[in-house]
């Protein structure tokens, strides 16, 4: 039986759980390596099961002393897995490991073209700039291209558009599918809710078009909505949205927000019971000093969500979204097409014919399915030889 390593050393358990509830389908052992915290919220069906192993990662630990101490783990499997690597470049580069690799890039231009999309807006950009160089990140990211046996993306749609910024001489798999969608109920709650998925930052949520257009809304409304930001809204990049929540008095919107994180299995409880979603999502955002493109080289966690249990959304035009998703949603403009469409949402319940057709829509993007797909396409890198 194949062994195959599940390595995330950042914040993406959804990733890491997704691949898991794949490759449980599959005759393979799982070993995974990742902190603390993602072991605890764990689905309470794998702690028994033989297939998967767990090693964690304690809050104490650094990354490089982590790595370091599970190498001999590590070089055991036939293959490992990175599901994210955003920084330790100088680690990583050094070190080489004895199965081949594949690592999942989240970010298109940060990890391939960050020079060309450098993007200073503050003195604190400045600092971090300054620090890359005195690190030679640059120069150790490079070096690490020539360790890595495969690179990945999280979407197909990167992938193309990343193309001219690709060196030749990096070995790229399909897109890993991590998402899949699972049958569910379409709502009809009372209160309607409507869920804001994925990080509360100002840096990636346009806030500003957003409070516009609720205040279009809000009169129109025949009904009271809930509207809930899904992910942790607290320090400085959540702040906007707070002002923005104390300068508008809405008559027929309450807000709800969260203060920590939510563990992955109430995160997916929240999407589940949602009436559909809202993504008031910037075209452009800053990943540290580099300017990304949301869909073109970097994928927006709210599309997984709405795939993830067919979930009627609101998306912003400018979001290139596969035909099944493209059936699922409706595109906004501005704050007047949004106020637009949100009031014949909630007034008509218009999302729930949507809703209805989920099944037939995300029919190819069944468990079963994007798990056999998960398998053909990482088989290159399973049977890999060195030539």
């Amino acid at each position: 039986m194949k062994k195959i390593a599940l390595v995330e050393l950042q914040e993406h358990q959804e990733v890491l759980y997704g691949l898991i509830d794949l490759l449980l389908l599959q005759a393979v052992e799982i070993h995974v390596f990742a902190p603390a915290y993602m072991q605890e919220e764990r689905k309470v069906e794998w702690q028994e099961n033989e297939q998967l192993h767990w090693t964690s990662k304690s809050p104490q630990n650094s990354i490089p002393q982590f790595i370091q101490q599970v190498k001999t783990q590590l070089d055991a499997v036939d293959l490992i897995v990175f599901t994210t690597l955003v920084k330790h470049f100088a680690f990583f580069a050094q070190h080489t490991f004895a199965p081949p690799t594949v690592l999942l890039i989240h970010k298109g231009n940060a990890f391939f073209a960050p020079q060309s999309n450098l993007s200073i807006r503050s003195f604190k950009d400045g600092l971090r700039f300054l620090r890359s160089l005195w690190r030679r990140e640059d120069f150790f990211r490079k070096k690490l291209l020539k360790k890595i046996t495969y690179y990945s993306f999280t979407d197909p749609l990167i992938q193309e558009y990343m193309q001219p910024f690709l060196p030749s001489s990096c070995r790229f798999l399909s897109a890993l599918p991590f998402v899949f969608y699972t049958p569910n109920s379409p709502c009809f709650n009372a209160p309607i809710q409507i869920v804001v998925p994925g990080t509360v930052s100002a840096l990636t949520r346009d806030f500003e078009l957003f409070f516009l257009a609720l205040q279009k809304a809000d009169a129109q409304l025949a009904t009271t909505v809930e509207l809930i930001f899904l992910g942790k809204a607290s320090g400085p990049r959540a702040k906007p949205l707070f002002d923005l929540v104390q300068s508008s008095r809405f008559q027929n919107i309450n807000i709800q927000t969260f203060s920590e994180m939510l563990p992955e299995q109430e995160y997916q409880k929240q999407l589940q019971t949602a009436d559909f979603l809202l993504l008031p999502l910037r075209e452009q955002i800053q990943f540290g000093t580099t300017q990304e493109s949301y869909g073109k080289t970097s994928i927006s966690g709210g599309i997984n969500d709405m795939l993830r249990f067919g979930k009627p959304a609101l998306v912003p035009d400018f979001y290139p979204l596969d035909p099944a998703l493209q059936s699922l949603s409706q595109s906004f403009h501005d704050a007047e097409s949004l106020a637009d469409l949100l009031t014949k949402w909630v007034n008509e319940r218009s999302y729930f014919t949507l809703a209805e057709q989920a099944p037939i829509l995300l029919a190819s993007f069944s468990k079963a399915k994007r798990s056999h797909a998960l398998m053909e396409i990482l088989k290159p890198a399973l049977n890999f030889i060195e030539k």
